[in-house]
């Protein structure tokens, strides 16, 4: 039969890697790379707040007397307050930070020593460009992104998985994100009821090669070009067939979760990731997203609105996503990545407009050890929230309108790649950058 791309992705509700970058090249900074074994049973869910979410209102720098005066209709109320028509009062985590009322669900996670949230996070070639700044945090490159691949990529394919995995990067979503494009095998999936695909219509792997050799448009320069990248694509046909194979074996299970998830697009999310996590099949590393987070206008008050809302939907997700896996979060690790963060002040449609550093979210077993490794070290002070704090005064700003970034996210995604997933080939996954030590986790 003919197999086109279009009816390939729709029948299988799985996307492959090969989006923009060639199946015979070695990714960039990759070729010659001795893979690494990494830890096993390790799993890294990054969850992408499209549209540059507005770290200021979701861990508050409530101990800032110009933040209220940045702010005055946005401003999330100091701790205590009673609630009004800005909501309630932001929860108090070290006495210089608090979180949105919104987000409350995570505070017990923040109590257990399991969540840490990193501020003032960024880097510093920052376009302000949602495109652009998109392409930056999920490639792991500043500059020039157009020949660069997924940094999550970079690092299945400068690592090796369990033996016999063939799940070992999955997206919950329509298209295969740019953080997970690349030379390694990756899939998205649409949702896990959503993957039937009768007997009768299944073809065989040199099938769905040509396919997608069609598809991708292999190069065909030479014999020697055209036969590595048949080589590769009936590798990848095969691994995306056993890879699907896989996830309906998951589906053919009755399953329960041990919660009662919320309703909202991404509790569905993470409850499917939940359920792949428990059926142990090597799954490293997911990327799911949430959008709507380009707040040019009617923000919400302090904790209302729509920002409250998605607040709301981030933090009770990811609780009932942890209770859910229980014990197993000790070898889970879920971070939040953004596009930048907002201006300091607020603009004059109720608003903030795009901005630089933000703030990062991390929960999981390996903050825990992070915060017993500080205390090993000597460091007794409290550690909810990360980072150095450039202050919001007007001279702190930068540019005298947004908060200025202290620490570069590539050292809190070379922390995450090389001590959690235990890939020490961290100069590769993200090329062009001295790293730093942040301490998040361990």
């Amino acid at each position: 039969m003919h197999l086109t791309r279009r009816y390939f992705l729709q029948s299988t509700g799985a996307a492959l890697a090969y989006l923009g970058v060639s199946p015979v090249l070695a990714a960039p900074g990759t070729a010659g790379i001795r893979p690494r074994a990494v830890r096993a049973g390790r799993t890294l869910v990054c969850i992408f707040l499209r549209g540059g979410a507005d770290g200021l209102n979701l861990v508050v720098p409530h101990a800032e007397d110009h933040y209220y005066t940045l702010r005055r209709s946005l401003a999330v109320p100091r701790p205590g307050a009673p609630a009004g028509e800005a909501g309630a009062g932001a929860i108090d985590l070290d006495g210089a930070f608090g979180l949105n009322p919104r987000l409350s669900a995570l505070k017990p996670l923040f109590d257990e020593g399991v969540a840490v949230a990193a501020h003032a996070v960024g880097y510093d070639r920052n376009t302000r460009s949602h495109f652009e700044e998109q392409d930056t945090w999920e490639t792991g490159v500043a500059g020039n992104t157009i020949n660069s691949d997924g940094w999550l990529n970079r690092h299945l394919a400068t690592s090796t998985g369990r033996d016999g995995a063939v799940l070992r990067a999955v997206s919950i979503g329509d298209t295969l994100p740019r953080i997970m494009q690349g030379r390694a095998s990756a899939f998205a999936v649409r949702g896990l009821d959503d993957l039937t695909l009768p007997a009768s219509r299944r073809v065989d792997p040199a099938t769905v090669a040509a396919a997608l050799e069609r598809a991708y448009g292999a190069p065909a320069s030479d014999a020697g070009d055209r036969a590595a990248a048949m080589d590769l694509l009936s590798h990848t046909a095969g691994s995306t067939l056993d890879g699907l194979d896989q996830l309906r074996a998951v589906t053919a299970q009755a399953y329960t979760p041990s919660v009662e998830y919320p309703r909202s697009p991404l509790a569905d999310k993470l409850r499917q990731v939940a359920r792949l996590i428990k059926a142990d099949l090597g799954l490293e590393v997911v990327e799911v997203s949430l959008g709507g987070w380009d707040t040019h206008q009617n923000q919400g008050r302090g904790g209302t609105g729509a920002f409250g809302d998605l607040a709301q939907q981030l933090g009770d997700a990811v609780a009932a996503f942890a209770r859910d896996l229980g014990d197993r979060m000790n070898d889970v690790l879920v971070v939040t990545l953004t596009d930048f963060g907002r201006t300091a002040a607020e603009n004059g449609t109720a608003g903030t407009d795009h901005g630089w550093a933000n703030c990062m979210f991390l929960v999981g077993g390996a903050v825990r050890r992070g915060h017993a490794a500080a205390r090993a070290a000597g460091d007794s002070s409290p550690r909810m929230v990360v980072g150095r704090w450039p202050g919001i005064a007007p001279d702190q700003l930068h540019e005298r309108r947004d908060l200025l970034h202290t620490t570069d996210f590539r050292d809190v995604l070379g922390e995450v790649v090389g001590n959690f997933l235990g890939n020490d080939n961290i100069r590769a996954v993200l090329p062009s950058h001295e790293f730093r030590p942040v301490g998040l986790v361990a």
